[in-house]
C-alpha cells in the first residue's frame, strides 16, 4: 500500500507535469500571436496600397472607334434605314380596341435602298394593308414585350417575302425591321 507521503509525491509530480504542459501551450500561443499580428498588418498594408492606387490613378480612358470605318466598308455596303409606315394601328384581340402610334423602318444596305423605295411607292397601300392586318391579328401580350421581338419577327417575315433576295448575290434585301411604337391607348369604352 501506498503511504500518504508517496501519494502526495505522485500528485505533486502529476501537477508539475500538467503545469509544464500548460506552460508549453501558453508559450506556443504567445509565439503565434506576433506572427498573426504581422500577417494582419501585411494584409492591411496591401489593401491600403491597392486602394490608393485605384483611387489616385482613376479610370482608364476608352477610345471608341466606328467599327464600319475600321473595317473599310464600301459606301454601298453601309446600312441605312427606310421608313415603311408611320400610322396609328389598331388591335382589338383583348376585346377592347387599342390604338398604337407606330413607325416601322427597315434596315437595308445602301445599294438596295433605291429598290426598296421604288417598291414602297408602287405598293404603298398593299404593304400598309398587310401591316395593319398583322397588327390587328397580333396577341395583346406581343405589344407588352420590351423589345417587341414577336412583332419584329412577323414584320421581318412579311417584308422578307415582299422584298426577297438579291438576284446576283442571293443575300436578303432586308437586314432587320425596326419598330418604334408608343404605348397603346384605349379608344372604346
Amino acid at each position: 500500500m501506498q503511504t500518504l507521503a508517496a501519494r502526495t509525491l505522485i500528485w505533486r509530480a502529476r501537477g508539475m507535469w500538467m503545469a509544464e504542459e500548460a506552460a508549453e501551450k501558453t508559450s506556443e500561443k504567445q509565439k503565434l500571436k506576433p506572427m498573426l499580428l504581422i500577417v494582419a498588418i501585411l494584409v492591411l498594408e496591401a489593401v491600403v496600397i491597392v486602394g490608393a492606387l485605384k483611387f489616385f490613378t482613376g479610370p482608364t480612358v476608352a477610345h471608341a472607334e466606328d467599327p464600319m470605318a475600321l473595317a473599310g466598308v464600301p459606301e454601298e455596303e453601309k446600312i441605312t434605314e427606310v421608313m415603311i409606315l408611320s400610322a396609328r394601328l389598331p388591335n382589338s384581340r383583348s376585346g377592347v380596341t387599342y390604338l398604337y402610334d407606330t413607325e416601322i423602318y427597315v434596315q437595308v444596305k445602301r445599294k438596295y435602298a433605291e429598290r426598296v423605295q421604288e417598291e414602297l411607292e408602287q405598293f404603298q397601300n398593299e404593304i400598309r394593308a398587310e401591316l395593319t392586318a398583322l397588327w390587328r391579328t397580333s396577341e395583346p401580350q406581343h405589344f407588352r414585350e420590351p423589345r417587341l421581338e414577336t412583332l419584329t419577327r412577323k414584320v421581318y417575315a412579311l417584308l422578307g417575302e415582299r422584298f426577297g433576295n438579291d438576284s446576283e448575290s442571293g443575300e436578303a434585301v432586308v437586314n432587320k425591321p425596326v419598330i418604334v411604337m408608343g404605348t397603346g391607348f384605349r379608344v372604346d369604352s
